[in-house]
């Protein structure tokens, strides 16, 4: 057999011998060297491979029946699976981690495997704050004695534009809002009813100010088998709700849904979670058509189009006709559209079927279920609601808006439909353009049948008629005397005058730079905290009405001062909240004002009011009466069960429990009427509104929440699905009927007996 090239070799002629010479072998003993070297190597290559697989097929099968086996020069190479690595004293891994930064309470995810191993996922602090600046999770073992983390997230403050998104069409954005808003909980959501794969949480907080309760976070997603944290979308609750499982696509409910309903107007996000490596989140919206819809693309486009214009039940209905006819081309995506859009037209239905004790939230309730006759008629009938119903559109006439520009570009709009659009128009403030590019001569551009203009023209002349009342009813001779109930004891009666006394929301501000100085005043920085005070209501005559005086455009500050002096001079309380029911009055000085087109806003000095959950509050002494909580008696339950039911379930039975829990609530009887006879003023306090929301009332806002009854048991008055508290009454020194003080959407605004309306306006 030959040899290998390289190991060939080349033979040479010998040379004689000279006599006497010495032979030197140069070549012959290195070439044997190498030759048995590498036959040397060659042999223990073959062995050392044999070797290897045995010890490679050894640790295999000990790796297979003992998994913990691996050696630790091995355990540092990457592995798509967890590896299990030496562990530490879960006390003292917590210990250690301590020292290094602030912890909140561990919380165990999901349950432990068989052999008692788990996660635990544990909040990591800000210094000086409970807001949750990261999360580290924690692989447990041996029933969570031993530990190690495994992965560690950090966690950004929320923007407030994230945050107050549910406001962005609203104008009720609550002032003073924060610029960042951090989580301070991690919260479980519930398994959702079909599977996942992995665990979900929420980070949250909750922001209370001004009657609202707003709950806002981020959806966090364990993945147990990859060992990783995902932080997804944000979300936001004016309504203080948490995200919601539910079927949104047709495939199990496995799809979120966050409540962003501002007031009456419904807003449900929704979400398909769409399954991979890690799970996204995919938005339900109104913009993009899902599917190929052919030739009813545009038909389709229409649909969302009402969507977006709040026309829910019109948008439902369309939905609901192209599934049966593109029924081979739907999908999931078009599916999750068409229930969500039902799910926001049943919330407009409801509201719109449901009785309300004030007359201008009914009349609303109608008109965002599109139902334009019903609420003309409604109004027609009671013309005296004309000055509160415009006020509210003026308000709230965007969303309004609209709906109406969208409903009247559909064939055949109601003739009742432009009639509302013309009171919109009326409610906006004198300018070229108003509420989502509304113009003064829209209605000019519409085909308004001859009937529908009678209907409006009519309306109008009754508001004049109205302005003109109250404007014959003030008289500068008019007199109150004796206010000797404020909250903090006897004060002076006030001089008489036409306005008399006045109700306020401050807020604290800079130094003013500008604004009239009242005599013997000035607007100096170093005369201590400055508010500027913004008139929510005055008593004017012998009757209480919103908003500030009116002043002429052109006045000037001695003028408007020379109006409103009388009733600042006797140094208004500010009331600072230490709760949303109680605070501390204290005097403020009022120094001098602004106007901004006709409207004062006065400016005073007073003690630093610290954050609370209600905006500070101005009162004239002796202009509000607080109820005692020792004169509060306990409601007879058989006699209040039926109306109280009434309003909170409408003709569903109420729980077993619900009339024994009754006799646990506070009642005030007095006569909020002026008719001599008391009213029962019906209050739940934080205890009481989570029971309620246990027994899935859908309560809204914060506590204390008043349902207020007639002699004979009447519904005059209810805030229970409402985003406002009753804060106070008007004194009834000051005649009339007794008003009711209520702080909403971040305002505060008075509500007035209407003896013709039978409710609080």
């Amino acid at each position: 057999m030959p040899l290998p090239m390289s190991f060939r070799l080349s033979r040479r002629p010998k040379a004689p011998a000279s006599p006497g010479a010495v032979r030197v072998w140069v070549g012959a003993g290195p070439r044997r060297f190498w030759r048995g070297l590498g036959w040397v190597l060659a042999i223990a290559s073959v062995g050392g491979g044999v070797v290897l697989i045995g010890l490679t097929f050894r640790l295999g099968l000990r790796l297979m029946l003992d998994p913990e086996a691996l050696p630790q020069g091995l355990a540092l190479l990457p592995r798509s699976q967890p590896v299990t690595l030496p562990a530490t004293p879960l006390t003292d891994l917590l210990e250690q981690m301590a020292q290094q930064q602030r912890l909140g309470e561990p919380l165990a995810v999901g349950d432990p495997d068989a052999e008692g191993n788990g996660l635990l996922l544990v909040p990591l602090l800000e210094a000086d704050s409970e807001a949750i600046a990261g999360l580290t999770l924690i692989q447990t073992r041996a029933g969570g004695e031993e530990g190690w983390a495994i992965a560690t997230l950090p966690i950004a403050p929320l923007p407030r534009d994230t945050v107050m998104a549910p406001w962005l069409r609203s104008p009720q954005l609550p002032a003073a809002v924060p610029r960042t808003f951090s989580p301070t909980q991690v919260v479980p959501l519930p398994p959702p009813p079909v599977g996942t794969g992995g665990i979900w949480l929420t980070l949250q907080g909750t922001w209370q100010q001004q009657g609202l309760m707003l709950r806002y976070g981020r959806l966090l997603y364990v993945d147990p088998q990859a060992q990783r944290l995902d932080l997804l979308e944000a979300w936001s609750s004016p309504v203080n709700r948490s995200p919601q499982w539910a079927d949104l696509d047709g495939e199990g409910p496995s799809d979120l849904v966050v409540d962003e309903t501002v007031d009456l107007e419904p807003a449900l996000r929704g979400w398909q979670i769409i399954a991979g490596p890690g799970p996204s989140l995919q938005p339900i919206s109104w913009v993009r058509v899902p599917i190929d819809a052919g030739p009813r693309a545009g038909t389709y486009q229409q649909a969302l189009r009402l969507a977006r214009g709040g026309l829910w039940g019109q948008a439902a209905g369309q939905l609901a006709d192209l599934k049966t006819a593109l029924v081979s081309a739907w999908d999931p995506a078009a599916e999750a559209q068409l229930r969500l859009i039902q799910r926001h037209a049943a919330i407009t239905r409801q509201q719109a079927n449901q009785d309300w004790s004030s007359p201008v939230q009914q009349l609303l309730a109608l008109l965002i279920d599109g139902r334009w006759e019903a609420a003309l008629a409604r109004l027609e009938a009671s013309p005296d609601l004309l000055p509160a119903v415009l006020n509210r559109l003026g308000v709230d006439g965007g969303r309004l808006w609209s709906r109406i520009r969208v409903a009247a570009a559909l064939p055949d709009p109601p003739p009742a439909l432009y009639v509302w659009g013309g009171l919109v128009l009326k409610a906006q403030p004198s300018q070229p353009t108003t509420a989502d590019g509304a113009t003064p001569d829209w209605l000019d551009r519409q085909p308004v049948p001859a009937v529908a203009r009678q209907r409006l023209a009519q309306l109008l002349a009754a508001q004049a008629r109205l302005q003109a009342e109250n404007a014959d009813a003030i008289s500068p001779a008019s007199e109150v005397q004796g206010l000797s109930t404020a909250a903090d004891g006897p004060v002076p009666a006030i001089a008489p005058s036409a306005l008399s006394a006045m109700i306020g929301q401050a807020q604290p501000i800079p130094a003013p730079n500008a604004g009239f100085a009242a005599p013997g005043q000035s607007l100096d920085a170093s005369l201590g905290q400055w508010y500027a005070i913004e008139l929510r209501a005055i008593y004017q005559g012998q009757s209480w009405q919103q908003g500030p005086p009116a002043l002429p455009v052109d006045r000037s500050g001695a003028a408007a001062w020379s109006t409103l002096e009388p009733v600042v001079r006797n140094s208004p309380q500010l009331l600072r909240w230490a709760s949303s029911t109680s605070g501390v009055p204290a005097p403020l000085t009022v120094r001098g004002l602004t106007l901004t087109n006709g409207a004062p806003t006065l400016l005073a000095t007073g003690p630093v009011a610290s954050a609370a959950p209600l905006p500070p509050l101005v009162f004239s002494p002796g202009a509000l009466l607080w109820l005692d909580a020792n004169q509060r008696q306990a409601p007879d339950p058989d006699a209040i069960a039926a109306p109280v039911a009434a309003v909170l379930w409408g003709s569903q039975t109420p729980p077993p429990d619900f009339a024994p829990a009754l006799a646990r609530l506070a009642q005030h009887s007095i006569d909020l009427t002026g008719d001599g006879q008391p009213e029962r003023l019906i209050t739940w306090d934080e205890a009481a509104v989570a029971q309620l929301r246990g027994w899935g009332v859908p309560v809204a806002g914060i506590a204390p929440k008043t349902i207020i009854l007639s002699q004979d048991n009447a519904p005059l008055y209810s805030d229970i699905f409402a985003s406002q508290i009753v804060i106070g009454l008007t004194n009834p020194a000051l005649d009339g009927a007794i008003g009711l003080l209520v702080q909403r959407a971040g305002q505060y605004e008075l509500a007035v007996w209407h003896e013709a309306l039978q409710g609080f306006e």
